[in-house]
């Protein structure tokens, strides 16, 4: 009986995927519509913006008035750390933009995520339906629903953003402007754009391109950037990032959450992965499985080497197309489409939380319970 019922709504939610897609622009109201879709299931409590986060927004809107200098901050505060994560406050500055107008900024970079990934979704497939059900995949894991749900003064969601344009166009200037903004909106970008550099690597279509392109070139030579402006910017200004706060004890001593924050990178949408490492196994593509896991493994342990460990294993998200090409590649249209949609309920059923520490494990209200908080409880 179950699996009836189960066969029967599946052919009826892709029955209604395959309506709305076939639909004029429906990507661009697609991107429109998730990020209410994101909000009623995950509130984030405005109120907070004005107690516990001020101190972290004063220290943005002031790195956004003087870019470039140093400032006090206890060392092991997230305060401390953004010294080189200068992209959003530059932005900031040149459009004078407060606190709500840096949030709105955010939004914006989320819908913009949403309507790109469609579209290369929809490249890496070649299928509108599988596309449908990759993008509302992303709108239910923490690297979707950070740009409308990140209230702290972090900018997480414009650095996916950052990400993505570096996988959705092959022109190596757009591609190496993704790779250098994204490091420069946080440094876990940097590491993330190492799974970048094997999409497209991944990409290519013979042995020497694989290697050797103006795509993989374009990474190359965004690294080269970052790092030499960053080093000239440091010598220059004297800003520097405190080491204190994170590293291999704090790691260890966050072990007992490392289960659930791991999952939170990338929630159900890790049957995707372990699904692309079988098809590389079977396919014997032994050196790139190993820089696969080995891009995946470098960004689980930074994740857990410091507090925040859910917005780090985020960072995980160029993953999620790597294995999407992956795995479309090699299986049929409907076998492909019945494992996202498995990815898509799993990640869809497990609640916004955020991990971080040692126990920490926060979630994000869905809109009708805040409404309740808000109208019967203290709202705090």
């Amino acid at each position: 009986m179950l699996p009836t019922v189960l066969q029967a709504f599946y052919h009826r939610f892709i029955d209604i995927c395959e309506q709305f897609t076939a639909k004029n622009n429906w990507m661009l109201r697609l991107a429109l519509v998730l990020p209410f879709t994101v909000l009623l299931f995950a509130f984030p409590s405005y109120e907070r913006l004005a107690t516990e986060f001020a101190e972290s927004w004063r220290a943005v809107l002031a790195q956004a008035a003087h870019p470039f200098t140093p400032g006090r901050h206890e060392p092991t505060s997230h305060q401390a750390k953004m010294a080189f994560r200068l992209t959003v406050p530059l932005v900031a500055r040149m459009l004078h933009l407060g606190v709500v107008g840096i949030l709105l900024l955010q939004a914006v970079a989320g819908a913009v995520l949403f309507y790109l990934s469609a579209k290369l979704f929809l490249r890496l497939t070649g299928d509108k339906t599988a596309a449908l059900l990759l993008t509302l995949s992303l709108s239910f894991i923490y690297a979707g629903r950070v740009s409308f749900t990140e209230i702290r003064g972090i900018f997480d969601g414009v650095a996916m953003l950052f990400l993505v344009v570096s996988m959705s166009f092959s022109n190596p200037l757009l591609v190496f402007t993704g790779v250098f903004l994204a490091a420069w909106t946080d440094e876990r970008g940097l590491i993330a754009t190492s799974l970048v550099m094997l999409f497209w690597v991944h990409s290519a279509q013979s042995a020497l391109r694989k290697a050797v392109n103006p795509t993989t070139v374009a990474v190359f030579l965004a690294w080269a950037a970052y790092f030499v402006t960053r080093y000239l910017v440091a010598r220059t200004f004297g800003l520097s990032t405190p080491t204190q706060g994170v590293g291999i004890r704090l790691l260890i001593d966050q072990t007992n959450n490392l289960p659930v924050g791991v999952w939170s990178a990338l929630e159900g949408c890790w049957l995707l992965v372990l699904s692309s490492l079988l098809v590389l196994w079977r396919h014997k593509q032994l050196v790139f499985s190993a820089a696969y896991v080995g891009s995946i493994s470098l960004l689980l342990l930074v994740a857990m080497s410091v507090v925040d460990i859910t917005r780090s294993m985020a960072y995980l998200l160029p993953t999620f197309f790597l294995a999407t090409m992956i795995v479309a590649k090699s299986e049929t249209q409907n076998t492909f489409r019945k494992v996202v949609f498995v990815a898509m309920l799993l990640s869809f059923a497990y609640p916004a939380y955020y991990t971080g520490g040692d126990y920490y494990i926060n979630w994000t209200y869905p809109l009708p319970l805040q409404l309740f908080r808000y109208a019967f409880g203290s709202g705090t």
